[in-house]
């Protein structure tokens, strides 16, 4: 018999200690679930959990403390729907005198804001730098475009 014969079937001395050490390991597997195994209320009345829980995969989930219990509301919370439309808005629309106005008041505080930024030292210093780089620019560009060379 040769080596990859015997290793493939249960066979002589390898193959008996093989099947004697599954039956060990199924055994003890077996007598730890019965220890384990508690006689309770199965609640969820599946056989797979009750299978799982006995050879140790799945457990039971144990009551929440009491104050948990107490904050949590006796009724449950109404559904959902998914798939619902929103509701409209209580209000009437704008008209065209509206609209203008309230554009009319983003303007000026986008103006109140423009003035206040340009008062901040660090704005009006940043602001004076990007002038100044886009002034260079635009000296460098036509040197640039006649073929000069750059400075």
């Amino acid at each position: 018999m040769s080596w990859c014969a015997s290793t493939l079937r249960f066979g002589g001395r390898r193959g008996a200690a093989t099947a004697l050490a599954i039956a060990a390991a199924m055994a003890f597997a077996a007598c730890a679930a019965a220890q384990e195994a508690t006689p309770t209320q199965d609640d969820s009345g599946s056989p797979f959990h009750s299978l799982a829980k006995a050879f140790g995969f799945a457990t039971d989930v144990p009551p929440p403390p009491d104050f948990i219990q107490q904050s949590r509301p006796d009724a449950p919370p109404p559904e959902i729907p998914v798939f619902a439309s929103p509701n409209e808005p209580s209000g009437k629309p704008k008209n065209a005198t509206e609209v203008e106005a309230i554009d009319n008041d983003l303007e000026s505080i986008a103006k109140r804001h423009d003035a206040l930024r340009a008062a901040y030292p660090p704005a009006a210093r940043a602001v004076a730098a990007a002038a100044a780089e886009k002034s260079a620019k635009s000296k460098r560009k036509p040197a640039a475009a006649a073929g000069a060379p750059l400075q």
